[in-house]
């Protein structure tokens, strides 16, 4: 099972089993692909800014020309916010379109109940993955 696959069909499936409508899934599908191509941008910005020091004095002189007088909240936001909704607009047009949603689910449904409940583990495996990832590059310049 594929990892889109799995996403969207256990979006759907969980929603269609709740007596709810199924077709919503899609919509928290996007948003979740959104929210891990968003975290893994930001792996890769991470891997980037600890492992190449011109990229470090770039990234550290332009957000200080930009950034210097907000907050790290602000900041984050500001520059959170746009790339999530950038990354949610490419999402619904192309992987997250209605016609992909049906193809996906539909594969979906044709696994077994078993390989059904093994989706969310594929999710919430790739989910920590990143954000462990994440985690301890954080530190890495510490070292």
């Amino acid at each position: 099972m594929k990892f889109i696959e799995a996403l969207y069909g256990s979006q759907y499936y969980e929603l269609s089993t709740n007596g709810k409508d199924g077709m919503k899934g899609r919509v928290n599908g996007n948003l979740l692909l959104s929210a891990f191509l968003t975290l893994f941008i930001l792996l890769v910005l991470m891997l980037l800014y600890c492992f190449s020091i011109n990229f470090e004095q770039f990234f550290l002189e332009k957000f200080h020309n930009y950034f210097a007088y907000f907050s790290g909240k602000t900041t984050g936001k500001i520059v959170a916010i746009p790339i999530f909704a950038l990354i949610y607009f490419i999402i619904t047009k192309t992987v997250g379109s209605q016609e992909n949603f049906i193809k996906n689910i539909n594969k979906f449904m044709k696994h077994t109940d078993l390989e059904k409940q093994k989706a969310n583990r594929i999710i919430i495996k790739t989910f920590m993955i990143i954000v462990f990832l994440i985690f301890i590059l954080t530190f890495f310049e510490g070292f």
